[in-house]
């Protein structure tokens, strides 16, 4: 009868045992290292809602023939109509994979008009080191500029 030795004889480590630590090292690397596509990827998605809501308050003004208005409440955009009742408010941090470092409207609101013509102004929005301008001018139309902090 083969006689086998116990478990705390054993001295060392198995190959199985080594490759399950390199990669839960390499994993904890990789999600360490990659902060700045995941920045960039919150940036945009926050970006395009950004502009889908500036677009929206052009539509809107035209096609109900009244002004609307563009806010900024912290990282909450929210689309009214001139004098207050309130059409559309989407919170940018949200679509921002969870993080939006900070969000500025120059000048405090945007205004379109009945023809959807604008007031210019930009939309800034940071997260990390990365930043998008949106920028709408008089004829009511949005561009996307970016940013380096």
């Amino acid at each position: 009868m083969a006689r086998y030795r116990s478990r705390a004889q054993w001295s060392g480590f198995s190959l199985v045992e080594m490759l399950v630590a390199i990669c839960l090292a390499g994993t904890a690397a990789a999600v360490v290292m990659s902060r700045g596509p995941l920045d960039r990827l919150g940036l945009s998605r926050a970006a395009r809602v950004a502009e889908s809501q500036l677009v929206l308050a052009r539509l809107k003004a035209v096609a109900t023939h009244a002004p609307t208005e563009v806010r900024l409440v912290g990282t909450r955009l929210e689309v009214a109509r001139r004098g207050g009742r309130l059409l559309s408010r989407v919170e940018l941090a949200r679509h921002g994979l969870g993080r939006l470092d900070s969000a500025r409207l120059r000048p405090s609101t945007l205004r379109f008009n009945a023809r959807g013509h604008g007031s210019p102004g930009s939309l800034y929005l940071y997260r990390g080191r990365l930043g998008v301008r949106l920028v709408s001018n008089f004829v009511g139309r949005v561009r996307a500029v970016p940013l380096q902090r």
